[in-house]
């Protein structure tokens, strides 16, 4: 009886929930199902805001999107091995309120650029050294770095303060981020290249290199990895400096917007920053992810954000409700990744 009634109730499933099951839940990649949910926000925000379909909204979408996904980029592998960093929004900050004073010594913009990389390789490396030679929880650590750069950002401002506004006037070093293609009309700017470019390389390495296997075996299975001659260790520190690069490199891209460089860059971009990663369909648990999902799941995240921005001027409504949205974007991301892991679980219980 018991299993008859089970039977019944599996079968009262209606056809849409199976559906919405089928692809966000049990389909191998997630990217027919953001790609869907990208159309529908789109749809929406245009249905309900005169001014969001337009080419130069899109544009400023698209101009807004950069950081993020250059630091999702880096989280990605933070995530596969099954780790989290939650320093990026700090090493941004860090990043960018340095670049300034290189700037303010006379540094040529090739050379500001060089040495704040280096600045995010080396807190990376820091965060790798502490969680693979001392075993310390990747949380715990990056936590512990995400305060120590902040404050360094807060230190390092007050000599911006003291020398001058804070300001980037070099037109070489704007134009990393301000140049467009063609100059008229602008229609593709060059972080969006920096991005493809990005995307195609961090693709390609995932895919194709010894490392990028690595990745994906010590996230999936740590002790089978382990004895098949992965030096965990090493692929651990890696992905932590490769996250720290790029949360530099988002730092020079947002100054290089901005012109200006402030200590509190990047505040709670590493919350926006795991949604992304998460919702585009990288695991928690590591071992599973698509680069291409995490692109999407940004551009939605933009879109988001636009869009609200719009609703706030159509209707009026709080500011505080950009929050709302974000934290239940990060929360449905992460009961999604759950129900990915317990149908998987399920998967291989039913194979033995």
């Amino acid at each position: 009886m018991g299993q008859q009634a089970s039977t019944e109730k599996e079968n009262t499933k209606s056809p849409f929930g199976e559906r919405l099951s089928e692809i966000f839940v049990y389909g191998k990649s997630m990217v027919p199902a953001l790609s869907i949910l990208l159309t529908i926000l789109v749809v929406v925000f245009s249905v309900s805001t005169p001014y969001f379909f337009s080419f130069t909204n899109f544009k400023a979408i698209i101009s807004n999107i950069p950081v993020i996904a250059i630091m999702a980029i880096g989280m990605t592998f933070v995530l596969l091995i099954g780790g989290l960093d939650l320093s990026v929004g700090s090493i941004l900050g860090f990043t960018a309120v340095v670049a300034v004073l290189y700037h303010d010594a006379g540094f040529p913009a090739w050379l500001v650029v060089i040495a704040s990389l280096a600045i995010g390789a080396s807190l990376g490396a820091v965060n790798g050294v502490i969680i693979t030679r001392l075993g310390i929880n990747p949380v715990i650590t990056t936590l512990g770095m995400m305060t120590f750069a902040r404050g360094l950002a807060s230190w390092f401002s007050l000599e911006i303060e003291i020398l001058k506004t804070g300001r980037i006037y070099d037109q070489n070093f704007l134009l990393i981020a301000r140049k467009w293609f063609p100059d008229s009309p602008q229609v593709i700017p060059i972080t969006l290249i920096y991005i493809i470019v990005l995307y195609v390389l961090i693709s390609m390495v995932l895919k194709y290199t010894r490392f990028g296997r690595r990745i994906f075996a010590t996230g999936s299975n740590e002790y089978a990895a382990r004895l098949a001659g992965v030096n965990i260790r090493r692929v651990k520190f890696f992905s932590y400096m490769i996250s720290g690069i790029t949360a530099s490199l988002a730092g020079v891209i947002l100054l290089a917007q901005l012109s200006l460089g402030r200590d509190d860059a990047g505040t709670g971009a590493e919350l926006e920053v795991i949604t992304a990663v998460v919702l585009g369909g990288v695991s928690l648990s590591g071992g599973k992810g698509n680069l291409l999902g995490v692109i999407i799941a940004v551009l939605i995240l933009g879109v988001i954000r636009n869009g609200m921005v719009h609703l706030e001027t159509v209707t009026g409504i709080s500011y505080y409700w950009r929050e709302v949205v974000k934290g239940a974007v990060l929360i449905i991301a992460i009961v999604i990744d759950a129900a990915r892991t317990m149908a998987v679980k399920k998967k291989q219980v039913v194979r033995q």
